[in-house]
């Protein structure tokens, strides 16, 4: 079913009760292993798949809406624990091109169990119907900064399904796409080598 089928699906009574909170669900393929995680506390079982509580420690940018097809990009703010910076170290090869979406989950919320340390309250409730997709895109760039023992800022950036929409195939000067164009060639074999190089005259 769709997202405005599911909706449907939910009882009348559920919605008209006042307390329908909501969430976002997270999932990343990284190349060693997909991630699912949601911005609530504790595991919670959604859609056929259990998604790990990050709570406070996952943060997404604005999702902007609308009719039309977007190429918007989107930002995460992640918990820089050792696993991610692993992957933020080799970002290349385990995390770049590869798939994240960002779903919205409906919930029958339970009395307020609790705040968090920002003050916003604590999700507990019973999900109402499936997960309706937000966001698709495809993972970049996922920059680190760490400024001192206890401050590190780990960001992941990633790009709308149609964010090359108007982009030829294979348009690029990457030795990649130079071979998926002509096989064999090897002009730009060496390319990457020169990222941010500096030619010295002597």
């Amino acid at each position: 079913m769709g997202a405005r089928e599911d909706l449907l699906a939910i009882p009348d009574e559920a919605l008209r009760t006042g307390r329908v909170g909501q969430a976002a669900l997270v999932f990343m393929d990284f190349r060693d292993g997909a991630k699912r995680w949601w911005t609530g506390f504790g595991d919670l079982d959604a859609g056929g798949f259990r998604w790990q509580g990050l709570g406070d420690l996952i943060g997404l940018s604005r999702i902007d809406t609308a009719y039309d097809l977007s190429a918007k990009p989107m930002t995460f703010t992640l918990a820089c624990t050792p696993e991610l910076l692993a992957l933020a170290l080799n970002a290349k090869s385990r995390v770049r091109d590869r798939t994240v979406t960002v779903s919205a989950q409906l919930f029958a919320m339970e009395a307020t169990a609790g705040f968090t340390a920002g003050g916003g309250e604590i999700l507990r409730g019973q999900p109402l119907g499936s997960p309706f997709v937000m966001f698709s895109g495809t993972m970049q760039r996922m920059p680190y900064k760490i400024s001192g023992p206890s401050e590190r800022t780990l960001t992941l950036e990633a790009e709308g399904l149609f964010f090359r929409r108007n982009a030829p195939p294979r348009g690029r000067w990457t030795d990649a796409d130079q071979k998926a164009r002509f096989p064999g060639d090897l002009g730009l074999e060496r390319l990457p080598l020169y990222t941010n190089y500096e030619t010295r005259w002597v």
